[in-house]
């Protein structure tokens, strides 16, 4: 139950960043019949869990869409945890993703609820650019956890290679800082993201340096 938690928590987090661009293709889902798998593995590589989702329809351009997709949360055997998809619906004007917390909070989990700030990569960010800190609080009935991260920088550029799929990703690298019932910890990430996409790869480590966690796409179809 630990592990199925955690996965729907890293969802409502990570659909929290807000990618603002002008022409260019927002970090996010913008091409209908989009599929992905991502992989929750641990720091050893080990897997406890997948997350599948699937583009249902986009409608617009990319700076100024809706899309309408599908969600589902699996254990490490891809056995569904969910008695259905969640679906979901992203707005994209300007550029720049929106959707309702709130929403999106009831279908994860019942009674659990999201705000805060977003993370915000503007159209023309470049390599050595720092970006604003943000907050993120999910609440689950009596536990409340809060997430801020600050010291973001965008560090460099990478293409990675999904199952054949080049993806040319921005490496944006901060600080977080955790509080989950009281108890503090903090911790350093690394996110790749791509256009088009979003988050195409996490890794977080301990503020020892030590790899904690990588939630990776291992499976990609229709980009």
């Amino acid at each position: 139950m630990k592990t199925h938690l955690k996965t729907l928590l890293l969802i409502a987090i990570s659909l929290m960043a807000t990618v603002g661009l002008n022409a260019q293709e927002p970090f996010f889902f913008t091409k209908d019949g989009l599929k992905i798998t991502l992989a929750e593995k641990d720091g050893k590589g080990k897997i406890n869990g997948y997350s599948q989702s699937t583009v249902v329809s986009v409608e617009g351009e990319p700076s100024n869409c809706t899309v309408v997709y599908k969600t589902m949360v699996m254990d490490n055997k891809k056995k569904p945890l969910l008695n259905e998809e969640m679906d979901m619906k992203i707005y994209i004007k300007d550029g720049v993703v929106t959707f309702d917390p709130t929403s999106l909070a009831g279908k994860l989990m019942e009674g659990m609820t999201v705000s805060g700030d977003n993370l915000i990569l503007p159209a023309d960010v470049a390599v050595g650019d720092v970006l604003k800190d943000y907050t993120i609080t999910v609440n689950i009935g009596a536990m409340k956890t809060t997430t801020a991260t600050s010291d973001i920088k965008v560090t460099g550029e990478e293409t990675l290679d999904i199952g054949g799929t080049s993806i040319d990703c921005l490496i944006v690298e901060s600080t977080v800082l955790s509080k989950v019932i009281g108890i503090k910890q903090q911790m350093k990430q690394k996110v790749w993201y791509g256009r088009g996409i979003g988050p195409v790869k996490t890794e977080t480590y301990n503020k020892k340096g030590k790899l904690m966690s990588v939630q990776e796409i291992v499976e990609i179809e229709g980009f």
